[in-house]
């Protein structure tokens, strides 16, 4: 994985990271882990992916 990272300012950065597609479903968890410190602004793909994983998650939850 390759990581290109700058700050923004004092409180924030900005990361891009470039991994390989057959570990995107690893990039999902790891990106999850951080919770509400991450805003993912692209690729909408990915996105699209974390969206998913969190309504997977939240239904798991509404059946307890």
């Amino acid at each position: 994985m390759e990581k290109i990272t700058e700050r923004l300012d004092e409180k924030h950065y900005r990361l891009q990271l470039m991994y390989n597609k057959s570990d995107e479903t690893e990039m999902v968890i790891r990106i999850l882990s951080f919770g509400p410190l991450l805003r993912v602004q692209e690729p909408a793909g990915f996105i699209d992916l974390l969206r998913h994983r969190l309504r997977k998650q939240l239904a798991l939850r509404a059946k307890e």
